[in-house]
């Protein structure tokens, strides 16, 4: 492989990386975000100026949060793991227990990997083994050598080729190219590998493998499927740009507060004098002597556009929120603001249809992580993976709402009384245990007596 062939990128990748890098700088934030030249310089504003204000911005991070959210709701209840005949491999357990050999364990390793897919729109999963001479099952024990998991995150996988079996014209993946370190890149075929170092514009073989496979051991975890190959649709790819754009007008809030928070001082000038005066809200204005009038004053700024910069923000605020279908929760957050149960019912239908979507993209990523995991050691995978499709998020204080309304309503009915009663109390203590539950539902039955032991 040529030097040229090594740092060769694919089309896809080169039209795509610099959205990958905005997308994970808006989750992080911060110093990251900073350093992404995503404030732009305003026309005929000096070098220094605009570094004093980059230097000074700050980022409202709505994406994180956000993906964060989704993340909880798919992880809040186990997945349903049938390991088959997996489960009482020793290896297996290990596999479970550390899936990437940095101590991390498999469902925690996969709510990373939804995290950056979420980000990202797509992350790889390679699923590899340690090369070593053969060694015995006790020796693999006793050493933990067995398959393992590695992160790709896209700007990391710079090319990718499909090629379509002959007999049944099905695609498959053929080869990917990963850059492992700073000019050090892994190629994986179908029947092996390759490590490659690029330096001073030559290439040079530093090791290779075999693994005979027969498919290249990559599983691709879809956020959300955009009809190519590769590619994925990120949770953030219209919120980013809107928050871009916050980050602008904060920036732009915060230079006019900062220009006309003291006023500009007007002096006339003197005669004869020449050069350049550069004028500009940090300097001193000045105005001829000879007109009437002509005495030193302060020239103050208008304020007006901060009211309209303060309404922009607020509305791509609710835009975020729209798009992530979480308008629901803001609305919980402003209780001012009242929205109809019909639209919050339906804005949460579309959200459990989204969170519904991912599971079963993760949920079929998982199965092939397994498949893989098990062709490595000469077995099959087989199990089930079932991840919940239930994702309704109640809102609690609607539903305490409720119940208080209809305790009050004075329904004739003690048994309905003690209902409503048994359902304020389980909504106050979701996580309560049935044991604290069970007694609190004793008390509600006697009548509020204590229940004596």
């Amino acid at each position: 492989m040529t030097h040229e062939e090594l740092e060769r990128t694919h089309p896809l990748y080169a039209g795509r990386i610099d959205e990958w890098l905005f997308y994970i700088r808006s989750y992080f934030g911060g110093r990251m975000y900073k350093t992404g030249d995503y404030l732009l310089q305003h026309p005929f504003e000096s070098a220094a100026n605009y570094a004093r204000r980059k230097e000074t911005s700050y980022y409202y991070n709505y994406c994180g949060p956000i993906i964060d959210i989704f993340v909880s709701h798919l992880f809040r209840k186990d997945a349903l793991r049938d390991f088959g005949s997996l489960a009482a491999d020793g290896l297996f357990r290990m596999f479970l227990a550390d899936a990437d050999l940095e101590g991390n364990n498999f469902r925690s390793f996969m709510r990373e990997a939804q995290r950056l897919a979420s980000v990202y729109g797509r992350v790889s999963i390679i699923v590899d083994k340690p090369q070593t001479l053969a060694v015995t099952r006790a020796e693999a024990e006793d050493f933990g050598i067995r398959p393992y998991l590695a992160l790709v995150t896209p700007e990391n996988l710079l090319d990718w080729s499909y090629i379509r079996l002959p007999y049944s014209g099905r695609p498959v993946l053929d080869s990917v190219k990963i850059k492992v370190a700073p000019d050090t890149y892994r190629v994986w075929n179908r029947e092996g590998w390759e490590l490659w170092q690029s330096a001073e514009g030559e290439a040079a073989l530093l090791d290779a493998g075999w693994h005979g496979l027969g498919e290249v051991p990559l599983v691709n975890l879809y956020n959300k499927q955009s009809g190519t190959r590769m590619i994925g649709l990120s949770d953030i790819q219209d919120i980013a740009d809107i928050n871009r754009n916050i980050y602008y007008l904060c920036s732009d809030a915060r230079e006019i507060i900062e220009n006309t928070a003291f006023p500009m001082l007007a002096v006339p000038y003197s005669r004869g004098e020449s050069g350049e005066r550069e004028l500009g809200p940090r300097n001193i204005l000045q105005f001829d002597p000879a007109e009437p009038n002509s005495r030193p004053y302060w020239l103050e700024a208008p304020h007006s556009s901060l009211t309209e910069i303060r309404e922009w923000v607020r509305h791509d605020i609710d835009e975020i929120y729209r798009i992530a279908k979480l308008g629901g929760v803001k609305s919980a957050e402003e209780y001012g603001r009242v929205r109809s149960g019909v639209a919050l019912e339906l804005e949460y239908q579309q959200l459990y249809s989204t969170l519904s979507e991912k599971a079963d993209n993760i949920e079929q990523a998982e199965a092939r992580i397994l498949e893989l995991w098990a062709k490595w050691e000469g077995r099959k995978f087989d199990g089930h993976i079932d991840y919940p499709d239930d994702f309704s998020v109640r809102d609690l204080d609607r539903e305490l709402q409720n119940a208080m309304m209809a305790q009050d309503a004075g329904v004739g009915s003690e048994t309905f009384r003690r209902e409503v009663q048994k359902r304020i109390a389980h909504s106050v203590l979701p996580k309560a245990g049935e044991e604290v539950i069970s007694k609190i539902y004793d008390e509600i039955e006697k009548g509020g007596a204590p229940v004596t032991p």
